[in-house]
């Protein structure tokens, strides 16, 4: 977290080469991958945000921060200045999951287990922090490759919208 403007770099090189199977895929510009991650940064802990590396060279990332959607859902999403009254009670209540809001692996690493590395370790992350279960709606349907890693871990779809949870055991 120190040295977020580097991890961008890193992160946008990984997004860009991860995703670039994709039919239609266009790369990232910089810019939009500092979009995505600065907002999140005050929100992580840092124990759940993972990368893999093989000689110093990172070929996967994996984040996760504490879903606070547990909390947004009882106070109609902050929408108005009224709703932040309710918002520091339910702040009390403790999260009990993580959403993982990527999972990116350049195609080269796919079959070397690298991936189900992330999973695993997530996973024993999560647990160690207390988390039950995590939510990778954000990762993209139109990626085959996550979710057929997802089932692989036992994750189910939870509802309409195509939420995975698994269970942290």
């Amino acid at each position: 977290m120190a040295d977020v403007e580097n991890e961008i770099d890193r992160i946008w090189d990984l997004q860009n080469r991860a995703l670039a199977h994709l039919p239609g895929f266009m790369p990232y510009p910089r810019e939009a991958i500092e979009t995505m991650v600065l907002p999140l940064k005050e929100m992580a802990d840092p124990d759940l945000v993972l990368f893999a590396e093989i000689d110093g060279k990172a070929i996967g990332w994996f984040p996760a921060i504490p879903n606070f959607n547990e909390i947004l859902i009882h106070i109609n999403g902050l929408r108005y200045p009224w709703n932040y009254l309710p918002a520091l009670y339910y702040q009390r209540k403790k999260i009990e999951s993580i959403a993982i809001k990527s999972v990116a692996v350049p195609p080269e690493y796919w079959d070397t287990w690298r991936a189900v590395l992330l999973f695993d370790e997530m996973v024993k992350r999560a647990v160690a922090k207390g988390y039950k279960w995590a939510d990778l709606s954000m990762t993209g349907e139109d990626n085959p490759d996550t979710w057929d890693l997802a089932h692989h871990i036992g994750a189910k779809i939870i509802n309409a919208i195509g939420s995975i949870r698994r269970k942290c055991r």
